[in-house]
């Protein structure tokens, strides 16, 4: 939510270490005579697995597609940069390159490992451009004032951006259109919003769009922004946005000097529509976001807000998943207090009132806010998502601020607030009591509105995995972590810039 909304959980009342075994090689010296070297199986000395490339160069802000081969059907692989300063991993085997330098990347499935050596260079781009008519484009663009997109579109014709690596210390890409609005396809595109470098400024946006007809965006990488696509007032008649990845987006102040003020100047999304009119429909799947807790800012993750969709063509929320959604600031306004999925928005006129979203199948991970919020409007569904959080970091310490897995509240007390239901929700969410005993946290909804026309919270089925036996079980956070990589396997998606840099 914006910094200027009222705060919808303020009203709402809530990694995982792998340890490998490696294996030593007992040699042996036999008895009397000549002394001899126990021999061993090349199986047992020669490793089976590889990495593919072995070698790599990119550059700055381009992204590596690491892939491993030989590992075993089913065995988990994890992936590490010997100076994570060069390379930012981004899971799955890709990284991005952060400064120059040269590393080894290693990966380690089982008991075998293997490595590959990456090498990144200064980046080569353009300066902003500003595209006038219709076209596919592809390229290298980057911003050092804050005040100019790196790309801006001004022309109602189709436009492709794609095949591209963008970096800026202000918005990435804008989206203005000349009339009637911006017809716009954005597909394997690497963004990275860069410091603005001016004490309280806010770091960029990926995609800024006030006035569309069509936009897609499918398989983009987004690092460090402040929202990721943001859509204000636009009636578009294609709404897209598919297998995108969102890393570590940041909302926090820069405080001029490379790092961070405790201040949130907007609270930032990773997809926010305010104000949209998707009467034929709009389709938001497949998506990833991933924070580090205690390190990252941003508030909602998909923010829903003042926008609809129509019965029969509903804004469809299905298959994302959202892990560590959180924000180190305390206290004042830019106090976390987030959720992985909400309907938000206080208007009171029929036509602009959040109405006929659906939110199926996605899952949550690991996260400081609420998992599924009903806030605002009518005619919202929740069903068959996955709420695995524990509430606790791999060293014990509690990140949890006191929210639920699922939440209906008529926060806004609109007259427009019906037909909301939340049913087949699985997993649970863990945080602390006031005495610091972890507690399921699992439905809660505001009393007066269970009696709202069509309003329901049940059945759902929480089997609160993250509890055993009265402790945390970070190992529930794991297991949901490899559901997903099934998932997408299985379904044949990919997440993130697809393009060869």
């Amino acid at each position: 939510m914006f910094a200027c909304e009222v705060k919808f959980a303020a009203r709402l009342g809530m990694i995982c270490l792998f340890t490998a075994a490696l294996p030593f090689l007992l040699m042996m010296q036999g008895c009397g005579g000549a002394s001899k070297a126990a021999a061993s199986p090349a199986s047992d000395t020669t490793p089976t697995i590889s990495v593919q490339p072995a070698t790599a160069s990119i550059q700055q802000w381009q992204n590596v597609q690491l892939s491993v081969s030989g590992a075993e059907a089913g065995t988990a692989c994890t992936w590490q940069a010997a100076q994570g300063s060069i390379l930012s991993s981004l899971g799955n085997g890709q990284f991005q390159g952060s400064q120059q330098g040269s590393t080894q990347v290693t990966v380690s499935c089982g008991t075998e490992t293997a490595v590959a050596n990456v090498t990144v260079s200064a980046q080569v781009a353009s300066g902003p451009i500003k595209i006038t008519s219709g076209g596919t484009y592809s390229g290298n663009w980057s911003s050092s004032d804050s005040s100019t997109p790196a790309v801006t579109i001004n022309t109602d014709a189709p436009v492709t951006i794609q095949d591209s690596v963008i970096s800026s210390k202000g918005t990435l890409i804008s989206l203005q259109g000349a009339s009637t609005g911006a017809n716009v396809t954005i597909e394997n595109v690497t963004g990275t919003a860069l410091d603005p470098g001016v004490s309280g400024a806010q770091r960029g946006v990926f995609v800024n769009a006030t006035k569309v007809t069509s936009l897609v965006v499918k398989n983009c990488s987004i690092t460090g922004a402040s929202f990721g696509i943001k859509i204000a007032g636009a009636a578009p008649t294609t709404l897209q946005i598919t297998n995108n990845l969102a890393t570590d987006l940041e909302d926090r102040a820069s405080d001029g000097n490379g790092g961070f003020l405790a201040s949130r100047p907007s609270l930032g999304h990773f997809i926010i529509l305010n104000g949209v009119s998707a009467l034929s429909g709009a389709e938001i799947a497949w998506n990833k976001s991933v924070q580090t807790i205690g390190q990252t800012s941003t508030e909602d993750v998909i923010n829903i807000f003042n926008s609809q969709g129509s019965q029969g063509h509903p804004i469809s929320v299905h298959d994302n998943y959202m892990e560590g959604a959180s924000s180190p600031v305390t206290g004042g306004s830019g106090h976390y207090t987030g959720t992985a999925m909400v309907t938000d928005g206080a208007a009171t006129n029929p036509t602009q009132v959040t109405a006929f979203v659906q939110f199926q199948a996605n899952e949550v991970v690991a996260t400081s806010g609420t998992g599924v919020g009903i806030a605002s409007g009518h005619d919202v569904s929740a069903s068959a998502n996955r709420i695995v959080s524990c509430g606790k970091d791999g060293s014990g310490k509690w990140y949890a601020w006191g929210a639920n897995g699922v939440v209906i509240w008529n926060y806004y007390a609109s007259t427009l607030f019906y037909n909301n239901t939340i049913t087949g929700t699985v997993g649970g969410m863990v945080g602390p009591t006031t005495s610091q005993a972890p507690k399921a946290f699992d439905a809660w909804i505001n009393g007066p509105d269970a009696a709202d026309a069509g309003t329901s919270i049940s059945p759902n089925d929480f089997s609160d995995p993250c509890l055993a036996n009265g402790t945390v079980n970070l190992q529930a956070e794991s297991a949901e972590r490899a559901f997903w990589a099934a998932k997408i396997a299985a379904a044949g998606e990919t997440i993130g810039d697809q393009h060869s840099n």
